[in-house]
């Protein structure tokens, strides 16, 4: 199953690079997401827990960071988990701000590959609500820095 989703948010790549990869932040936009656990430094090669509950399942997983380059590209792989997943996100400034790109696959079990379609759909919606706080988090923090200053 394939998952793709994009949003502008009006800030620098830079800053919106930094909000995203910082897997503290990962819980505050993805409502599905209920922990992460970095396993050493964010780069290349470092690996991080994720557990996330989607169409009422929970899923525990391990990922290896397989690219890592600030401030356009991270890129991940499972380790382990009950499914596969591989992912990137991807980073391009545009006029006004920056463009945010989820690109990824979930090779679902066997028995379930005939229900790609429908899990793929049903996806969308979440991967729309945690984009859209995400930028909701990300410009609203600018407000407020400027408000406070």
């Amino acid at each position: 199953m394939k998952v793709e989703h994009s949003v502008i948010i009006n800030r620098p790549i830079e800053e919106v690079f930094a909000f995203v990869t910082n897997l503290n932040n990962e819980t505050r936009w993805q409502p599905e997401i209920k922990s992460v656990t970095l396993e050493g430094p964010l780069q290349a090669g470092s690996t991080f827990r994720e557990v996330r509950t989607s169409f009422g399942l929970t899923f525990d997983w391990h990922f290896l960071i397989t690219e890592f380059f600030p401030p356009n590209r991270i890129r991940i792989d499972t380790i382990n988990g009950a499914t596969r997943y591989r992912g990137s996100r991807l980073f391009e400034a545009v006029d006004g701000g920056t463009r945010v790109t989820e690109v990824g696959e979930l090779v679902m079990p066997r028995y379930l590959r005939a229900f790609d379609p429908l899990f793929s759909w049903l996806s969308k919606r979440p991967l729309r609500i945690a984009y859209g706080r995400l930028k909701a988090l990300i410009e609203l923090n600018q407000l407020e820095v400027q408000t406070l200053s």
